[in-house]
């Protein structure tokens, strides 16, 4: 068994650096769009910077596989209304993050340049807070949900560098409940 093992990891050794060619780590920033259908004739729809970070394998010119981590923002609706002759104030926050896994298809332009489109899963958290005032007294509630959504996504890739990329994508989530999420980025990739 052990030898078996310390083949196994001699192995591994000699491959790993030609494996690594086809890694390579990923980053972007933009704007993260959090819209709420909260019932009652009350929506909001607000944006907030968003990022994200991870890592993807080429598995060849044209498909490759993501992992990344990504903060959606969080929005914030502050307002007041008066219901029988009483004055109410409100605060609502929404925050949502996404732990992603994603086959990228990509379509090559030109050497440089190519078009992407992204089918996935993630497993989004999404916090809530709502808080309500009147006179002396005051309500609040908070709420954290999590659950698996799939993902699509559509982008442009431009190599500056045989190692250096930048790109731009829009990242749609399947709808939750009341919740909808996307993602406008720009962001690069680096191949090692």
């Amino acid at each position: 068994m052990k030898k078996q093992l310390l083949a196994a990891c001699v192995l591994g050794a000699f491959t790993l650096p030609a494996m690594a060619d086809n890694f390579y780590v990923l980053g972007d920033v933009g704007s993260g769009k959090v819209e709420v259908d909260a019932g009652d004739d009350y929506t909001f729809s607000k944006s907030d910077t968003s990022y994200s970070f991870g890592a993807g394998f080429d598995i060849n010119k044209f498909f490759a596989v993501e992992l990344a981590y990504r903060d959606l923002g969080s929005v914030s609706d502050r307002g007041s209304y008066t219901e029988a002759g009483i004055n109410y104030n409100y605060r609502d926050k929404t925050s949502a993050t996404a732990l992603q896994a994603s086959v990228v298809g990509s379509l090559p332009i030109s050497e440089d340049f190519s078009l992407f489109g992204r089918v996935g899963v993630a497993k989004i958290d999404v916090d809530y807070d709502s808080v309500e005032t009147s006179g002396n007294s005051s309500w609040s509630d908070s709420d954290s949900e999590s659950k698996t959504k799939a993902l699509l996504g559509v982008g442009a890739s431009y190599k500056i560098t045989p190692q250096i990329a930048l790109r731009a994508e829009y990242s749609q989530f399947a709808k939750w409940d009341d919740t909808k999420l996307s993602a406008v980025t720009i962001g690069a990739t680096y191949h090692f």
